[in-house]
Order: structure tokens, then C-alpha cells, then sequence
């Protein structure tokens, strides 16, 4: 006969069992309905394909017109500024700064098209095209004003977004800091990465 800690034990352990079963299974019915709704409301209407056409175009307009002798570099850019954005679009979501309404697909973040095609392939165009830190600024301070005053404004408009705790002036202030902050790190990186010439030590 097991001794009375022991029992207590071995019905604590099937209880945690029974509490994950359970769990698991609400998470999956909870799922089901997730993209039942996204199947019946959000998926083929009129954002959607707005959403579609973010994902996709952008990066089409990139592939023709990035310089392929670049194109490592250029993609370490853009890979800094997906991270960044993401980052942020969590902490937003996180204190309900903002939420997505429409999802492009119900299983990746809903932010996707704009957090891996529409803001990083514009800051991508912008650091291929203007190398000087005058040039760049100019461009990033146009870049900001169109996405933060024209851009933002539309995507709520159209229902792709909406702003609970967020001004459109904080991401104009935003996507100048990013920019720049970016590619001072990356042109930092890439002065470290040079060989050292050691005639000089």
C-alpha cells in the first residue's frame, strides 16, 4: 500500500495531466473558431487582397530594381529593420497601442505584410539608393512624412488598422529613428568587418 504523500502525489501528477488535456483542448476549439471567423470574414475580401497586394508588391519592385552587387548588404539592412518593426508591433499590440482587424493568413502575425514587405523594403530602396548621410536623411525625413501622414491615415481608413494609444506622429518620429539608428549600426559593422592594415600597427 503506498504511504498517504505518496497518493497525494501520484493524484497530483494526473490532475496536471487532465488540467493540460483539457487545456489543449479548448486551445484547439478555440483555434478552430479563430479560422472559422478569419475563413467567413477576413479571408478574399476587399482588404485582404489589400494586404495581398502589400506583401507582394513591394518585393517585386524590389527584385527588379535592387543592385545585385549589393544585395547582401541591402537584405542585412532590411533583416535589422524587420526585426525592429516586429519588436515594436509586439510591444504595441502587447499595451494595445493599435490592432489589425484583417489577418493576410490566421497562423502568422497579423502586422506581417506590413513589418516584412511594406516598411522594410522601402528602407531598403532608401539605403541603395542614397549613401550619403545628407541624401539618406532627406530621403528617410520624405519617406516618413508619406508613411505616417498619407500611408497610416489610408490603412485606418480602410480598416487594415487601428490606432487605440497611437498618434501618426509618433511614427513619423519612428520610422526617421529606425532609419538612421539602422544604418549608423550597419555601416559601423561594416567598418569593423574591413581587415586591418597591419603595416600601420
Amino acid at each position: 500500500m503506498l504511504p498517504n504523500n505518496l497518493n497525494i502525489v501520484v493524484i497530483s501528477i494526473e490532475n496536471i495531466f487532465e488540467n493540460s488535456n483539457e487545456i489543449r483542448f479548448f486551445e484547439d476549439k478555440l483555434y478552430l473558431l479563430e479560422l472559422n471567423d478569419w475563413l467567413k470574414n477576413e479571408f478574399l475580401t476587399w482588404e485582404w487582397w489589400i494586404l495581398a497586394g502589400f506583401l507582394v508588391v513591394p518585393w517585386v519592385i524590389w527584385a527588379k530594381l535592387v543592385k545585385r552587387d549589393m544585395i547582401l548588404e541591402i537584405l542585412l539592412f532590411g533583416t535589422l529593420i524587420i526585426i525592429t518593426t516586429t519588436l515594436l508591433d509586439v510591444v504595441g499590440l502587447q499595451y494595445r497601442f493599435w490592432d489589425y482587424p484583417i489577418a493576410f493568413l490566421p497562423f502568422i502575425p497579423r502586422a506581417f505584410p506590413f513589418d516584412f514587405s511594406m516598411v522594410p523594403v522601402a528602407y531598403m530602396l532608401l539605403y541603395q539608393y542614397f549613401r550619403t548621410w545628407k541624401f539618406f536623411i532627406i530621403a528617410q525625413i520624405i519617406m516618413a512624412l508619406t508613411y505616417a501622414f498619407i500611408g497610416e491615415p489610408f490603412c485606418e481608413w480602410v480598416k487594415l488598422v487601428n490606432y487605440l494609444e497611437w498618434r501618426y506622429r509618433y511614427s513619423f518620429i519612428y520610422y526617421i529613428i529606425v532609419g538612421i539608428v539602422t544604418r549608423a549600426l550597419l555601416l559601423k559593422l561594416a567598418s569593423l568587418s574591413k581587415p586591418q592594415d597591419l603595416t600601420t600597427k
